[in-house]
């Protein structure tokens, strides 16, 4: 039997006075998982800006975003039975009169790094991760 599961793929970022970070996290164990976006599970449903909230509050502390941006080009993968969808999100988090001090990771969280979008990018290890970043990297400028 077929099987189809959607995943949101959320970039946290803030706009600083004079440049733009990005939030990148690593999954426990930490050697084993690259730094990423912040990634979950669309449960039957449940919509995209419900999921979003769900996860980044789960996995940063973060309860409310500045904005909420699509990054459209959802990606599509079939593994044997299992179709796997994934959406790019982007979550603006902080701004010059507020940025984001105090974060509170999740207990999967091992790390949590802010990033300007050349060290962000060289992180990234999934093509479609690296384009996403790069069309919101685009859409702030």
């Amino acid at each position: 039997m077929f099987s189809l599961e959607h995943r949101v793929r959320v970039f946290v970022f803030q706009v600083l006075d004079r440049r733009v970070e990005y939030l990148l996290l690593r999954q426990k164990p930490r050697a084993e998982w690259p730094l990423g976006p912040v990634v979950g599970v669309v449960t039957p449903g449940e919509q995209f800006e419900q999921a979003i909230r769900r996860e980044v509050h789960a996995e940063t502390g973060l309860r409310r975003p500045v904005h909420l941006l699509d990054l459209r080009d959802p990606q599509k993968e079939l593994f044997g039975d299992l179709g796997l969808v994934e959406w790019p999100f982007a979550w603006q988090a902080g701004t010059p009169s507020q940025p984001v001090l105090d974060l509170h990771p999740g207990p999967q969280v091992g790390e949590l790094q802010w990033l300007p979008f050349d060290a962000a990018y060289r992180e990234l290890e999934l093509p479609n991760d690296r384009d996403a970043l790069v069309r919101l990297q685009l859409e702030l400028q």
